[in-house]
């Protein structure tokens, strides 16, 4: 059986242990910029695929180590969206993220971190939360019951460069990505969404 550490050092064994981990997310290189994209819910089932291409397409991801945002645009209602979602959350097939209980014009801040096993996950989540996500899988699904909404979204998206290379790398900036994900959604408090540490 593991020897438990003395019970007065936790806190500052924590301490140093967050301190360090601090001190690496911030030496993390800026992120690049993928851009943004503008899609109108009326049209949202048939402008979402060219959208996720022109933001995730192949030539500009290595490897996803991506931070991505779903905002309203300046005619989209946010009272309206957040009826539609309380309405669409009634429904049984879809597993809806969750409700932060407020109202903003910012939805959604998620990332997407690809390992060795799973690559584009990019991808599959923008496809996931602005088509539809496969059954059991936390995601928008915007494109099952947001159609009738006016206005539309704008997704933006960045991708963190390698922090260090092999698998040890895709860890490190994992934890990058996570962490400067929840500091985001802090900052910005989505309407949808958990927060915290998953890292």
């Amino acid at each position: 059986m593991a020897v438990i550490p003395d019970i007065a050092c936790w806190a500052d064994e924590t301490a140093s242990e967050l301190r360090r981990v601090a001190d690496f997310i911030a030496a993390a290189p800026i992120p690049g910029y993928l851009g943004e994209e503008r899609v109108r819910f009326a049209t949202l089932a048939d402008e979402a695929e060219d959208a996720i291409d022109r933001l995730a397409s192949d030539g500009r991801i290595d490897r996803d180590r991506c931070l991505y945002l779903f905002a309203l645009d300046e005619e989209a209602d946010p009272e309206a969206f957040k009826r539609a979602f309380n309405d669409a959350r009634q429904r049984t097939d879809l597993k809806l993220p969750q409700d932060n209980n407020h109202v903003s014009c910012v939805l959604y801040v998620g990332s997407s971190c690809a390992t060795s096993k799973r690559k584009r996950t990019l991808r599959n989540r923008l496809r996931q939360h602005l088509i539809c996500a496969p059954t059991g899988t936390y995601a928008l699904s915007l494109a099952k019951w947001s159609l009738h909404l006016k206005g539309g979204l704008i997704v933006r998206a960045w991708q963190y460069p390698p922090a260090v290379a092999g698998d040890a790398g895709d860890a490190a900036a994992r934890r990058i990505v996570l962490a400067v994900e929840d500091w985001l959604a802090g900052k910005l408090q989505p309407m949808l969404g958990r927060r915290g540490s998953r890292h």
